[in-house]
């Protein structure tokens, strides 16, 4: 095999496809990305972990036509570095992988792209179209309350559920849940544009991974099933992952529908507020735990608080409130990573007890940025 690529056009390829790179240590394909240049002008760029994967192909000049696999990080790592516009990839007798760029050369260990896993179905059999930039919203507003490596595997995902006339997406890690929706034509473009009503739980690494690639852009995505992955493609990226093969819990049952206290305040300034805050409830020093948030709401006021053994900070917030003064505490860094979610510029916050999780909403009724997320509180030493 031997091929001369553009450099940024290589990079651009092979850095993506480090998400899906295995470091495990456990099979040598699947640590590495491979590079097939079959056919004439293109190389196809995969990487899969045997859970998530990524394809995408690039333009390039093939000389003599091949398939081999390179260690994911080093050959981003040598493909970076190089100093010219453009790369020789060359793969000799011994197999190994000679990368040259104007003076510069790398050898790097290769396998036969035989040796490289079968990949599932990428085609899908069922799939949808959305906007790139309807898409990346409603994931901002959901990524914050996806669990890590948590036991109950559901929740380290994301729940989508399609109708034919919208999607809803959802994601609950156990202190946070965050629900977003918009009324779009889920169409299945495989079978007739016929209604596609679907329920499925995407991990979220592939989700992480996924969002780095779109773009706040008018430009379609597809978004296509199996009966065990889902691939998301964005122009010539394919992301294509598992699925998260269980039942979803039933997050309705946590929401709580009967909060008698309704607050109104411009969302910049309780960010503001959860941003100094941080500077006092974070700090970690002679063995204490994190402090909490304390939130005061007294007539036309929110007074937020808090007191570490490295100092004390507190900030007052102008309010539109309905119903009694409560105080309540929170974990500072969850009801900042929900505020920041919002994407609006005023919320209504919604309470029932110190004890009661909170509603974050919109102020005003808004079809183009529907969410709730809650919060649950914490008790606080009085």
């Amino acid at each position: 095999m031997k091929a001369v690529f553009e450099k940024n056009a290589l990079v651009a390829g092979v850095t993506p496809a480090l998400s899906s790179v295995s470091g495990r240590n456990t099979m040598p394909a699947i640590e590495g990305v491979n590079l097939r240049c079959e056919e004439p002008g293109k190389c196809v760029i995969t990487s899969y972990d045997l859970e998530k994967g990524f394809r995408t192909t690039i333009e390039c000049e093939v000389s003599e036509p091949g398939s081999i696999v390179i260690n994911g990080q080093k050959l981003c790592q040598v493909v970076r570095t190089m100093p010219g516009d453009f790369i020789t990839l060359e793969i000799a007798k011994n197999g190994v992988a000679a990368i040259s760029s104007g003076n510069s050369r790398f050898e790097l260990p290769a396998i036969d792209g035989k040796d490289f896993p079968s990949l599932p179905d990428l085609n899908g059999d069922r799939g949808f179209e959305i906007s790139q930039s309807v898409f990346s919203a409603m994931l901002d507003q959901v990524m914050f309350a996806i669990a890590q490596n948590n036991m109950r595997p559901e929740l380290n995902g994301a729940y989508f559920v399609t109708d034919g006339s919208k999607l809803t997406i959802v994601s609950c890690d156990g202190n946070k849940l965050a629900f977003t929706e918009r009324a779009l034509p889920i169409r299945d473009f495989k079978h007739d544009n016929a209604a596609m009503d679907e329920k499925f739980i995407v991990p979220g690494r592939t989700l992480a991974d996924v969002q780095k690639a779109i773009s706040d852009v008018d430009e379609p995505m597809y978004i296509k099933m199996t009966l065990k992955h889902v691939i998301f493609n964005v122009g010539e990226l394919i992301f294509f992952t598992r699925i998260i093969d269980t039942k979803y819990i039933d997050y309705k049952r946590f929401i709580p529908l009967d909060g008698n206290i309704f607050v109104k305040l411009d969302s910049d300034s309780l960010v503001g507020a959860l941003e100094r805050a941080m500077l006092v409830t974070e700090d970690r020093a002679l063995g204490q735990a994190k402090s909490p948030l304390k939130c005061k709401f007294v007539g036309n006021k929110l007074i937020v608080n808090s007191t570490s053994v490295t100092g004390r900070v507190e900030d007052e917030i102008f309010t539109e409130k309905i119903g009694d003064d409560i105080e309540i505490g929170f974990n500072c860094r969850y009801l900042l990573d929900a505020m920041r979610a919002c994407r609006s510029e005023r919320v209504q916050l919604t309470l029932k007890g110190p004890l009661m999780s909170m509603i974050i909403r919109p102020a005003e009724d808004d079809p183009d940025n529907h969410f709730l997320f809650m919060v649950l509180p914490v008790k606080m030493v009085r």
